[in-house]
């Protein structure tokens, strides 16, 4: 605090001595700032109930309304709150309000006796020659602003504007303002927490919202993920996945049925031997939907048993086959056992007319459905009457 005003003080007389010489004629107003000058307002709010007796959720809020109160009181003033110095380690809990002035036109001095009601208006008594003792308009002052606070804050919390003695109550009147006081603090007490009961609850409900909007986007996104690989076809799921070069090779090779059919019966009878088996379990496979915990899991699953099968053909056909051959052989044999009515021209084309493929591209447009329906429920004022197309891959 001393460091900082010390500071204002210097910029303040640096600006004082360039106005000065800039105007010779307001030499008398524009003094600089003397070292006895009042710099700095002091306030202190304390709290009724002791240190050890507090009830938590009172004293809090009366602390917010009196921080509330200080900002709002200096301001009107033409001063600035710098420091709000708490104090518990005394019978009554209390905070310190420290304020300076504002470096205004009205000001230049940063006198802070113009930004205190009391000073100011004694101060004003005493120039224009107003009857009485100017102290007595100091004491006036001081009564509003205390009257203030209490309406703004201290009632708030059943604290009485003065005794018993003072306004010459009988104890049955003090003890009747006494319950009267209780009551309305229980009251504006049962305010509060009820208040700050909704804030929770609101806080509550916006984390959940956050929670579950970002679950909905997070599930679009992977549903639209899944719906453009399994539209996007065999071949650009395995660039995505693992683009092995030699695997997508094998898969895009158109086949040629024509050349195996014109092999001789021992070769023929070879060929069947070792692809046979290895056709069978592969057939098997593809009749299976893909399993997993979700389906990019489930694909990725698939995928790597694409490769495992594609790889067995390459390793078991025998070395006279031309890969061609083996492709129209798998291919002749998948139209059959699939029960499609025209023969695929690769691997590829084999694979994505499988049971398992047809299952894997039916679940991925099912959960963009759904997830698009989820998200049009958590979010009805994002709906656009194209949001479909928009969406659509």
């Amino acid at each position: 605090m001393v460091a900082l005003i010390e500071q204002r003080i210097a910029e303040q007389n640096r600006l004082v001595r360039r106005l000065r010489k800039e105007h010779p004629d307001w030499k008398e107003a524009l003094r600089s700032i003397r070292s006895d000058t009042h710099v700095m307002i002091g306030s202190v709010f304390s709290f009724p109930d002791p240190v050890g007796e507090l009830d938590q959720v009172e004293y809090l809020c009366w602390r917010r309304d009196v921080i509330a109160f200080a900002k709002v009181d200096a301001a009107r003033n033409a001063a600035e709150v710098l420091s709000i110095i708490e104090h518990l380690d005394e019978a009554h809990p209390h905070v310190h309000v420290l304020a300076v002035p504002l470096c205004a036109d009205n000001n230049l001095r940063m006198d802070a006796k113009r930004c205190q009601e009391g000073f100011r208006t004694q101060s004003e008594h005493a120039q224009k020659g107003w009857s009485g003792s100017p102290s007595r308009s100091y004491k006036q002052a001081m009564r509003g602003w205390q009257d203030r606070y209490h309406a703004e804050v201290g009632a708030k919390y059943g604290q009485a504007r003065t005794g018993p003695r003072r306004r010459r109550l009988d104890r049955a009147a003090w003890k009747a303002e006494q319950e009267r006081l209780k009551a309305q603090k229980e009251a504006e007490i049962a305010v509060e927490r009820a208040a700050e009961a909704r804030r929770l609850a609101d806080e509550e409900e916006r984390h959940r919202d956050a929670v579950m909007q970002g679950t909905v986007a997070s599930r679009l996104r992977e549903a639209e993920a899944v719906h453009a690989i399994a539209t996007g076809g065999l071949i650009a799921a395995i660039r995505q996945v693992d683009p092995d070069p030699v695997l997508l090779g094998w898969l895009e090779t158109p086949g040629q049925m024509g050349s195996w059919t014109n092999h001789d019966a021992d070769r023929n009878r070879e060929m069947s031997l070792a692809l046979a088996p290895v056709l069978s379990d592969g057939l098997e496979a593809l009749r299976q939907p893909p399993v997993g915990p979700g389906l990019l899991e489930g694909l990725s699953g698939f995928l790597r048993g694409v490769a495992g099968w594609v790889n067995r053909l390459a390793d078991t056909s025998p070395r006279w086959l031309k890969w061609p051959e083996t492709v129209a052989y798998v291919a002749h044999g998948a139209k059959q056992a699939f029960g499609t009515t025209y023969t695929a021209s690769t691997l590829a084309g084999v694979i994505e007319a499988s049971p398992a493929w047809q299952s894997f591209t039916g679940k991925a447009r099912a959960r963009l459905d759904q997830a698009r329906a989820v998200q049009a429920l958590a979010n009805p004022h994002d709906l656009r009457p194209d949001a479909s197309s928009q969406r659509s891959i």
